[in-house]
């Protein structure tokens, strides 16, 4: 084969295998152990865009912002996917959505020696939660004025207040595996009364805008984790995380 013939065929398979760029949506915060803003820090999400990006030649852009941003700049278009769950999202319009790739636990936290009480018996309390966040569970009582919500943009943010409180009527909302990730690295966040009853679970899911790139990335990445987890690789990635 001639060497202009040869040249001619890359010309021809290059634009098929020239990368597609994926903007993503993440955190201008920490979430840990799914998701770090320093890059110089890895968490389960990241390293499963990685590697999904590897597999499927795609280009990854990261734009990293609060909570709320993220979902107007999915409904503005100028990102292809962020990080939430179905469960968690009340708006009303369409998306793609991957398959789960963690399942986030809550519970409530509060100083040491602290009782914590029974959901319907929280009346009169005010609650420590992440910005932009949806509580389910608790969302009949904030609408009621029985609960009141306090914001907070990082779970780091609320642990540390809690370390300074004395026994009062706050009670923090946190991810199970958020609090057991920051107790390993802070032994003050070991002290915390923890209940002994979840408030909320659910699937940790990307969120893809609806449209044919956000449908053909969704079902590529569906792909992608169905054989990660087949072939045992994801429990092997998981594991660095726990």
């Amino acid at each position: 084969m001639s060497r202009a013939v040869v040249f001619l065929l890359l010309l021809l398979i290059a634009p098929l295998v020239r990368a597609e760029t994926l903007q993503v949506a993440l955190y201008d915060t920490d979430y840990p152990p799914y998701h770090f803003a320093d890059s110089g820090h890895k968490g389960l999400v990241d390293e499963l865009l990685t590697r999904f990006a590897e597999k499927y030649n795609h280009d990854i852009q990261y734009m990293l912002v609060p909570e709320v941003r993220s979902q107007h700049l999915l409904d503005e278009g100028k990102v292809d996917v962020r990080l939430e769950s179905e469960q968690w999202y009340r708006g009303h319009k369409q998306y793609y959505w991957s398959d789960s790739i963690a399942v986030v636990e809550d519970i409530l936290v509060m100083p040491s020696g602290c009782h914590i009480p029974a959901i319907d018996k929280l009346g009169g309390y005010v609650l420590m939660a992440r910005f932009g966040y949806t509580y389910p569970q608790f969302e009949a009582l904030f609408a009621s004025g029985k609960l009141h919500r306090e914001d907070f943009y990082s779970e780091i943010d609320m642990l540390k207040a809690l370390v300074d409180m004395q026994q009062n009527q706050r009670v923090a909302v946190i991810a199970k595996n958020t609090l057991q990730w920051y107790a390993s690295k802070n032994n003050a966040f070991k002290k915390f009364t923890v209940s002994d009853y979840s408030v909320g679970k659910a699937p940790m899911q990307l969120q893809f805008a609806y449209n044919e790139k956000g449908k053909r990335m969704s079902e590529q990445f569906n792909e992608f984790m169905k054989n990660l987890k087949s072939s045992g690789e994801f429990a092997k990635i998981e594991s660095n995380y726990q």
